[in-house]
């Protein structure tokens, strides 16, 4: 038995699956970060354990899971039409969403953290909206990056890492 079934009914989507190829087509030449399952699965991680140490109402394990796997599957939208991948995201998300068994409830939940985690004025973000918009940034090895002079995520981390 799943520990998260309706994430585990969410990444074998044929849908989720192929949103997650283009991504990988689009992104093949690219020198930074990629946005693939590694990526969702750390973003998840520290998604997670950022609430769990913030204390008060922490969303559910599955819903968590599940937005931080799903907050760039409009990375490819972006890509091919300069659509906001946030935003595209969250309306990829709804139906996949749907499918695997979450509620409405959950699925606004979910689909407006999506919506908001490219966005970092932390004032105007929902609880998991804020803790992905951190776990993006945090999920990134920048230290380690071949190219980290060039990318402005680098300087953007390095003046928010809290260990």
């Amino acid at each position: 038995m799943s520990v998260l079934p309706r994430v585990n009914k969410l990444i074998t989507d044929p849908v989720y699956q192929n949103y997650l190829q283009k991504i990988a087509e689009a992104e093949k030449e690219r020198l930074y970060c990629k946005h693939g399952l590694d990526h969702g699965l750390a973003v998840a991680r520290i998604a997670y354990a950022y609430l769990l140490e913030q204390g008060g109402t922490v969303p559910a394990k599955e819903v968590i899971y599940a937005a931080a796997l799903l907050h760039d599957i409009g990375r490819w939208a972006e890509y091919t039409s300069g659509e906001d991948h946030a935003r595209a995201g969250a309306a990829l998300a709804r139906p996949l969403l749907e499918k695997s068994g979450f509620d409405p409830r959950e699925i606004r939940m979910i689909a407006q953290a999506i919506a908001e985690h490219s966005t970092h004025s932390a004032e105007n973000l929902s609880v998991l909206g804020r803790a992905l918009a951190l776990a993006d940034d945090w999920a990134r090895d920048c230290l380690q990056c071949k190219v980290k002079d060039s990318c402005h995520k680098f300087t953007e981390q390095m003046n928010q890492i809290v260990y």
